[in-house]
Parts: C-alpha cells; sequence; structure tokens
C-alpha cells in the first residue's frame, strides 16, 4: 500500500525538545556515573552528550530543510534533513566504539559499583528517553526517524540497566556492569550501521526501494493513450519524497490537449506514491524504436 507524507515543522521541534531533555539529563549522568563508580553509566553520559551535539545540528538542519526550493537549490533544502542523519549516525557510531573501549578496560578490572544509585538513574533514564523518544515517533524523514532509533535505543539500555542494578543488589557480580555497557554499544552500532547504510544510498540516489515499479507502471498503462511505459529513473530526496523521471509512448493521434491532461493525471498518481517531483516525456508510436 503506498503511503502519503507531510513535511511539517513538528519534527525540528520534537527534535529540539529532544535536545534539552538529552542535555540535561546527561549532566545528571555524569554526576549519577561519578557517584555509583558506574561505567554503564558513565559512559552513557558521554554517549549522550554525543547526541546531545547531534540533536542541536539536527535541529537547524530540520529547521533549514524547509525552505522551499531556489535558484540554488532547485530540489528544495530537504537534504539537509539527510545531512544531519548522516552526521548524528557518525557521532553515535564514535560514541558507541569509545564506550566498548573504555568498558573492556574495566572488564579486565572490576570495580565495585553502587547498584541503589543505578536502580534511581535507570527509572530516571527510562522516563527520560520514553518521553522524548515518544515525542520523535510523531515526526517524519530520515533525520527524526536516526533520532528516534537512538533515544528507542538508550530507552532499552536503560531498562537493562536497570535489570542489572537489581541483581547487583543480591549479587556482587560488578563486571555485569561492563559487560552490559558493551552489549548495549554493540546493540546501538548494529542500528546505526543499517541506518547509515540508507542515508548513504539516498546520496548515491539509488533507486528507492520501497517503491512498488511493477504496480506504478501498471497503474500508468491503464490510463487512455497510454502505450508504454520505460526509461524509468529516479532517486530519493530524502527518504520520504522522491523523484521519477520516465517515458511514455502514446497513441500517434494523440494532441497536446489529451497529453496535457493525460501528464496530470499521471502525476496525481504518483503522489500517492510519494513522487513529489518528475520529468515525464512523451513519445509517439511512429517515432518509437525498441533498444
Amino acid at each position: 500500500m503506498s503511503h502519503s507524507h507531510s513535511h511539517s515543522h513538528g519534527g525540528s521541534k520534537n527534535i529540539l525538545m529532544a535536545f534539552f531533555l538529552n542535555a540535561s539529563f546527561s549532566i545528571i549522568e555524569l554526576i549519577g556515573g561519578y557517584l555509583t563508580n558506574s561505567v554503564a553509566i558513565y559512559s552513557d553520559a558521554l554517549h549522550d552528550f554525543g547526541d546531545s551535539l547531534a540533536l542541536l545540528f539536527s535541529y537547524f538542519a530540520e529547521r533549514l530543510s524547509y525552505k522551499k526550493a531556489d535558484r540554488k537549490f532547485t530540489f528544495g533544502y530537504r537534504r539537509f534533513s539527510v545531512l544531519a542523519g548522516l552526521i548524528n549516525g557518525l557521532i553515535l557510531l564514535a560514541g558507541s566504539v569509545f564506550v566498548i573501549f573504555e568498558a573492556v578496560k574495566r572488564i579486565q578490572n572490576p570495580e565495585p559499583v553502587k547498584a541503589e544509585g543505578m536502580i534511581l538513574l535507570a527509572i530516571l533514564g527510562i522516563v527520560v528517553n520514553g518521553l522524548a523518544a515518544y515525542k520523535m515517533s510523531k515526526a517524519e524523514g530520515s533525520n527524526p526517524k536516526m533520532v528516534m532509533f537512538h533515544l528507542l535505543e538508550d530507552l532499552l539500555g536503560w531498562v537493562s540497566v536497570l535489570i542489572v542494578s537489581i541483581v547487583l543488589l543480591f549479587k556482587p557480580w560488578y563486571i555485569l556492569d561492563s559487560i552490559l555497557s558493551v552489549l548495549i554499544s554493540l546493540v546501538i552500532l548494529r542500528g546505526v550501521y543499517k541506518n547509515l547504510i540508507k542515508v548513504g544510498m539516498i546520496f548515491l540516489q539509488n533507486f528507492p526501494t520501497e517503491l512498488d515499479v511493477k504496480k506504478l507502471i501498471n497503474e500508468i498503462l491503464s490510463f487512455d493513450l497510454v502505450k508504454d511505459v520505460h526509461e524509468l529513473k529516479g532517486w530519493s530526496i530524502d527518504g520520504e519524497a522522491h523523484y521519477l523521471r520516465f517515458h511514455v509512448l502514446v497513441s500517434r493521434d494523440s494532441n497536446i490537449v489529451q497529453l496535457d491532461s493525460l501528464k496530470e493525471s499521471i502525476k496525481l498518481k504518483l503522489k500517492e506514491y510519494n513522487i513529489s517531483y518528475s520529468t515525464i516525456e512523451f513519445e509517439a508510436e511512429c517515432v518509437h524504436y525498441d533498444e
């Protein structure tokens, strides 16, 4: 089924709110990590500071992406949102690698942690990240989705911290703190890798994989006058809106009025597939040659 999406300013507002939540909580984490001697919490604080920087950049890039097309950017500024998603992912990547490096050192030399303090921070972390992730779930576009993804990962991470801290109340298995830190980072790395690949494909102008090309062509062929559709090429503007160009073979007796009407009908159909920009070239049967 095809979906139609709108690009609203709600995304940037939600990103800004997520930034303030994340930045404020990062400070609390730093203090809490120091007091509890937990490498999982301390590492997550550093990770969240990186997230905060990425969120701040994402906010300004998302705001810029709302600007309409001009002579400088004829397709508009929507790819700035994708650029922010790329930088956001790279920051997450670097942060996760750093967390793993620090945690591995602690695994070799486990240190006692204060489980009671970890429990309180974990509950607070679940509330803060849960609220931020909920806000971001209402936004659309590749950048807000990347932001929501790592907020959800943080949320799951805090659930894990809560479970481990409860275990540490009864068993002095302090190595679990470091192991958990590594596992959280590995999960984040896996998700970030997938999203970075997707963002990279947008920049490389990969044909949108979500488009059902066969169905779209069949729907265009159902229009009167249309005999064939070929030379179909396209790419995604920002992972949400797409561009498509193709040739349409029409009856040789078609006139300009009929072709204008046909073009409008086709463009309306394209919008159902989130194709915001298109170039349609008509060819008469008598001048068409098979390649």
